[in-house]
């Protein structure tokens, strides 16, 4: 991305730090000039607002990002995401039997893993399985953009979501000085999610664990903390292990209250007791009337089909917010044996 010049010198620079009550004075003066250049550009306006925002030397930041580099490839790629297909589509990718068998494989192989996470946590070892999969094919793929590079492009040239992107990029450099890890050397998604987890930085430092006390959070490599930090992304997020997750509808009732919860979708939840004064639906015993519920629709194989989605639905939209996402996780977790998961009469 092209740099324009400023005619920002560093004293302006510091007068206008003044005056909005920055913290960053003492940082600034500790630097050299020649880090902050008469000729400001927007890389260097950047680390400036990343220092503000974050804390960290200025020198830090700035040796960083001079190392990051535009890939105009990321913008492409976030604009049509998988996720954006038809659900028709975008099932087969990850609800099928190869990548299930991978799943029963991995439960059987971290067993005592899942058990000792589920204990912890509550989360069913299907749910936390089936992400993983999904996300990197239980750490076989974890992506080969630079994490850097992804999060300083969407910083800079997605203005859409740019401020977003910048918070993270600067949660990214916070956790690489806390974990001592090296900015350039993380490799992950063109989104700037990473390891087997494939957590945003924000995520990373908010849910990750030491499960294993090895004095590392590492997401990457170790079982007891992939698994565990996930397990505690879904507990703090409302997952609650009794209640199912979605169910597709053979049939909707021509009632007004269906018509606006599929208008609503899920930004409106309902007590299912409260929709069946209305009209009778035909559920498995482990939907409870106090159930908060919602309707979603998809384009399936079978043409356009209603789910009712628990609030253990929306849990899963906190991860990705996808619809997509939320309906092939629970179908794949259906598969690995999770018992209230089942989507189908």
């Amino acid at each position: 991305m092209p740099e324009q010049s400023s005619n920002k010198t560093p004293d302006a620079v510091r007068r206008k730090l003044i005056l909005s009550g920055s913290a960053t004075l003492a940082a600034l003066s500790m630097t050299p000039v020649s880090a902050l250049s008469a000729d400001s550009s927007p890389r260097q306006e950047l680390v400036l607002k990343l220092q503000q925002e974050t804390g960290l030397g200025i020198d830090f930041i700035e040796q960083a990002i001079s190392q990051a580099t535009y890939d105009k490839s990321v913008i492409k790629r976030i604009k049509t995401p998988y996720e954006s297909k038809p659900y028709k589509e975008y099932r087969p990718l990850f609800v099928n039997r190869k990548l299930a068998d991978k799943g029963l494989a991995y439960l059987k192989e971290h067993q005592q893993i899942f058990e000792r996470a589920e204990k912890r946590y509550g989360v069913q070892p299907e749910i936390i399985a089936a992400i993983l999969g999904m996300e990197t094919r239980y750490g076989h793929y974890k992506g080969k953009d630079r994490v850097l590079d992804a999060l300083y492009t969407l910083s800079t040239g997605y203005p859409r979501r740019a401020a977003f992107f910048r918070n993270e990029l600067g949660e990214f450099l916070q956790l690489c000085q806390e974990e001592k890890l090296s900015p350039t050397s993380i490799r992950g998604s063109y989104a700037g999610a990473f390891g087997t987890t494939q957590f945003i930085p924000s995520s990373y430092r908010g849910y990750a664990v030491d499960a294993d006390s090895d004095g590392r959070r590492d997401v990457w490599e170790s079982p007891d903390d992939i698994i565990n930090s996930v397990a505690n992304y879904f507990r703090k997020h409302g997952w609650d292990q009794q209640r199912p997750v979605a169910r597709w509808l053979d049939r909707v009732p021509r009632k007004v209250v269906f018509a606006k919860m599929l208008r609503d979708e899920t930004k409106k939840w309902r007590r299912l007791g409260e929709v069946r004064k209305h009209a009778a639906l035909e559920l498995p015993d482990i939907w409870s009337d106090d159930d908060r519920i919602a309707l979603i629709q998809r384009k399936t194989s079978q043409g356009k089909r209603t789910a009712l989605v628990h609030y253990n639905f929306y849990v899963i939209t906190r991860w990705n917010r996808s619809y997509n996402y939320a309906m092939a996780i629970t179908e794949l977790a259906n598969m690995l044996g999770c018992p209230q998961c089942s989507v189908e009469s």
